[in-house]
């Protein structure tokens, strides 16, 4: 009785990998052929019946079974063809960005294909446990790989992307988006959603190369205040260099105090530690007499009459009527300060008028890096988004600023 139990579960499960072997398909299907006379205890007419109806469907089967063979074939080198080329593309996008792995196909006795990935320094031992030997970020990369060919295979009307390359460097996360966007394997031509903070991903794709993907990528900027969620659409000329945002800006209808603001960090990259950088330092940190800071241990100096002749050429190059005097009464007077605040259309203005007025002191101390990080310049600034225009800066840390001028 265990015997045909075994037999007909057997045939229950015949599919592509029972029937693998080509050549003997035929042979295969015999095995499957039910003999009562090996059960004289099932030998009945109701059991007669019943294997008649299963041989005789294999009987016709059989009589097609030169016809089967080639349908296999076929699948099977269409399976070799597609493994090839997948574990191809996979082992091209690990060379690039970096990883030391090849991915191989085994195809053990009586078992399925399954995918075998190995150190390139140590071709001979198959990692068994992704968990062990990968890093966090190493794991990513192949997760997003192999979510990629499932999404090809299941062909779904809408692929959502969320965050799956912030935490990669620069090189590895060209690498991702080469492999899952621009090559003809990819997700291109298909509706994908990607969202992330990472914006040196939106200069790439909208910026840097936006012909190589089709159809044309759309970007949008995701802002949120009082719960409402805000979209603002981004495009190519909406990534500006530093210089432009300051022109625009200082161009603009903004306060005088507002417009220093942005010349200063423009001073920063254009001549940092220079004399029009200096002077306006000196307004933002509330000095009567300007004083001249040195970036080594040189103990620091009122500035000479030359070096502020120097810096008010400077800044009059963009801020004719600009007056030292006049710009700094105005930090010593807090409630212009919060005038100009609460008037601010900007977030990212906000923030620097905060840092004026409590000179980056916040009790938490995440909020106090953040705010002293927007106030120089510790980040890549060479494009970006117009603060002015875009809400860079998050709610949640103009909350706090909020709460901390209101106390």
């Amino acid at each position: 009785m265990e015997s045909l139990l075994k037999q007909l579960h057997a045939l229950k499960n015949v599919g592509f990998h029972s029937l693998k072997n080509v050549d003997k398909v035929s042979d295969e299907l015999h095995k499957y052929k039910l003999d009562l006379s090996y059960y004289s205890h099932l030998n009945s007419d109701v059991s007669k019946e019943k294997t008649e109806i299963i041989n005789n469907s294999l009987d016709a089967v059989l009589q097609k079974a030169g016809f089967l063979q080639g349908e296999i074939a076929k699948q099977k080198s269409t399976i070799k063809k597609t493994i090839e080329e997948h574990s191809t593309q996979i082992n091209d996008f690990l060379q690039y960005a970096g990883y030391k792995y090849s991915v191989t196909i085994n195809e053990p006795e009586n078992e399925t294909y399954r995918l075998v990935l190995k150190h390139i320094d140590a071709d001979e031992i198959t990692i068994e446990s992704a968990c062990t030997h990968l890093s966090f970020g190493e794991r990513n990369a192949f997760a997003l790989v192999l979510f990629m060919y499932g999404a090809l295979k299941e062909n779904p009307d809408l692929i959502v992307l969320d965050d799956p390359i912030s935490s990669f460097d620069g090189n590895k996360k060209f690498s991702l988006i080469n492999m899952l966007f621009m090559r003809e394997k990819s997700l291109k031509n298909r509706t994908v959603l990607l969202l992330t903070h990472e914006f040196n991903t939106v200069i790439d794709v909208m910026y840097n190369m936006p012909y190589n993907f089709s159809p044309a990528p759309k970007a949008a900027f995701l802002s949120t205040k009082n719960s409402i969620l805000e979209e603002k659409i981004i495009t190519k000329s909406d990534i500006l260099s530093y210089s432009d945002v300051v022109k625009i800006n200082i161009s603009s209808d903004i306060n005088v105090f507002s417009k220093l603001i942005y010349l200063r960090r423009l001073f920063e990259i254009e001549n940092p530690r220079g004399a029009g950088w200096q002077l306006l330092s000196n307004i933002f940190h509330k000095r009567a007499v300007p004083e001249y800071h040195f970036t080594d241990r040189q103990p620091n100096r009122n500035m000479s009459e030359k070096e502020v002749v120097s810096a008010l050429g400077e800044i009059r190059e963009y801020i004719q009527d600009f007056n030292y005097d006049t710009e700094y009464q105005k930090t010593q007077d807090n409630n212009f300060l919060k005038t100009l605040y609460y008037g601010s259309r900007s977030n990212y203005e906000k923030l620097q008028l905060y840092r004026i007025m409590f000179n980056d002191n916040h009790p938490n101390k995440v909020v106090s890096k953040f705010i002293n990080e927007c106030f120089h310049m510790e980040n890549d600034l060479l494009f970006q988004l117009n603060p002015c225009q875009y809400d860079t800066i998050p709610q949640y840390i103009i909350d706090e600023c909020d709460i901390a001028i209101k106390a």
